[in-house]
């Protein structure tokens, strides 16, 4: 075993590369003096197998890294740790494979080469970086390398094993079971490419993800998994009552006031948490009286991007959502002091950007270690005025429900407001989508009613007007 990079003591030289033993591994570990941008110090896998004779390869990997990282190769212009590049050494010392490389899989004379070790993690890390230019940031960096992740890990910790089938079982007895059926699926897709690259023999989580029915993790009730579709918008049982509603909001801006703003919001509109955490002044419309959504935050990396573009709306990435002039929604908005057009309206404690972590733990409350904090939800419980728990997203079928059953607006317009899919022609489409604007979101449809009517008539009068001219101008052509 070399100690070239360690000190007498056995620790490693300040600034210096070792690659040694970590847990059943051999990694990398890099001093945090190149890297001020990381939290911790890095130490990551590289592909040599915990085995006799890894010495060899340790030696030929670590001056190789210690020159990288002293070039400041191995250090974005942020102070982070570049793991592409790291990806790339460990290829070119041929520790890993390059799946993007399909003609290297056999060798000259068509012969498979010598089956490398991969394990588990290393199958999941190739995977990922095959799909990754075909997926979202967000989506990529808070699934496939965020919950997935995670999940697999803590999977192999706890069963000490890499055995599919202890994996599959540990997955399903301690995880949400929608989670671990995508986790499953994508690990057998995993496993069929690199068979199809010659790199793997055989996919041991082939059908496993077939027999999962999702059902809410071990020690949860149903009420407690927050739910992400919207095919259940409409159902009452998880939504609270507009009443409820209301004792939620009051309890809220007397004890936990930098919060109401922000959930307030939500519930007058009914959009999600991402889409309210993104909202600027800017998309606030004033003269035209209506509020426009049209982005959304994601809490894993940290970025604003546009409303995923579904075809809900034929094509629009934003949405109007109604704010007749002093109405609800807009003496809410006229309340709060007013800030620049790129400047969220919501923020948090310390007038940052809301991270909706931290909001969820309020909520729900938090019991970790020596913290024992109740939830918002959970006080308003054990008093006796809420008599179930349901999640921050449920704000969203709270408003949606009390819009529609409550205040008889017709489903259609509701959608067109909030987002959620429902299955209506183009045409019928463009047509709610005229009328919706001019609905007030707060009132009973039946306040309302005589005004839409009257516009909806002024609206095909003036059809009929265009269509008269548009005759009389082709009558007149013909007889030029």
């Amino acid at each position: 075993m070399t100690n070239s990079a360690k000190t007498p003591s056995g620790k490693a030289k300040k600034g210096q590369v070792t690659v040694r033993p970590d847990g059943n591994s051999i990694k990398a570990c890099f001093p945090r003096t190149h890297f001020p941008g990381e939290p911790n110090q890095k130490k990551l896998k590289t592909g040599i197998s915990n085995v006799d004779g890894w010495e060899t390869k340790a030696q030929a990997l670590t001056p190789r890294l210690q020159l990288a990282m002293e070039d400041w190769k191995l250090t974005t212009p942020d102070g982070k740790f570049d793991e592409g590049k790291y990806r790339e050494i460990l290829i070119e010392q041929k520790l890993i494979p390059d799946l993007k490389i399909v003609e290297s899989a056999t060798t000259s004379d068509g012969q498979l080469p010598p089956k490398p070790q991969l394990s588990l993690m290393e199958v999941w890390d190739m995977y990922c970086e095959y799909r990754k230019q075909g997926l979202r940031e967000s989506f990529y960096e808070g699934k496939y390398q965020g919950r997935y992740k995670n999940h697999l890990q803590s999977a192999i910790e706890a069963t000490k094993t890499e055995d599919a089938i202890k994996i599959r079982n540990w997955l399903v007895e301690n995880r949400n079971h929608k989670t671990v059926k995508a986790v499953l699926s994508n690990l057998s897709k995993a496993y069929l490419l690199g068979m199809k690259q010659k790199l793997l023999s055989h996919n041991p989580y082939e059908g496993m993800s077939e027999e999962i029915v999702s059902k809410g993790a071990q020690g949860k009730t149903q009420n407690e998994v927050e739910i992400e579709a919207d095919n259940d918008v409409l159902d009452r049982g998880k939504a609270y009552t507009w009443d409820e509603a209301q004792i939620i909001l009051d309890y809220v801006q007397v004890n936990y006031p930098y919060w109401f703003n922000f959930l307030k919001f939500k519930f007058l509109t009914g959009c999600r948490t991402g889409e309210a955490i993104a909202m600027y002044w800017g998309d606030i419309e004033w003269d035209k009286e209506r509020v426009l959504i049209r982005r959304t935050y994601d809490r894993v990396t940290k970025k604003f991007y546009p409303l995923k573009n579904d075809r809900t709306y034929k094509g629009e990435e934003t949405r109007r959502f109604p704010m007749p002039k002093d109405e609800e929604l807009w003496n809410f908005l006229k309340s709060i002091p007013q800030g620049e057009p790129n400047e969220v309206v919501f923020k948090s404690k310390l007038e940052k950007t809301i991270n909706d972590t931290v909001f969820a733990e309020f909520w729900r409350g938090r019991k970790k270690g020596k913290c024992n904090r109740k939830g918002i939800i959970t006080q308003l419980i054990e008093q006796g005025k809420l008599t179930k728990y349901l999640s921050p997203y449920n704000t969203r079928h709270t408003y949606i429900t009390h819009a529609v059953f409550d205040l008889g607006i017709d489903e259609k317009k509701v959608s067109y407001w909030c987002g959620h899919k429902i299955e209506v022609s183009n045409k019928h489409y463009q047509d709610v989508a005229i009328f919706a604007d001019k609905t007030n979101p707060h009132l009973p449809a039946t306040t309302t009613q005589q005004v839409q009517q009257q516009s909806e008539i002024d609206l095909l009068r003036e059809q009929m007007k265009q269509q008269q001219e548009l005759i009389n101008k082709l009558l007149q052509d013909r007889d030029k």
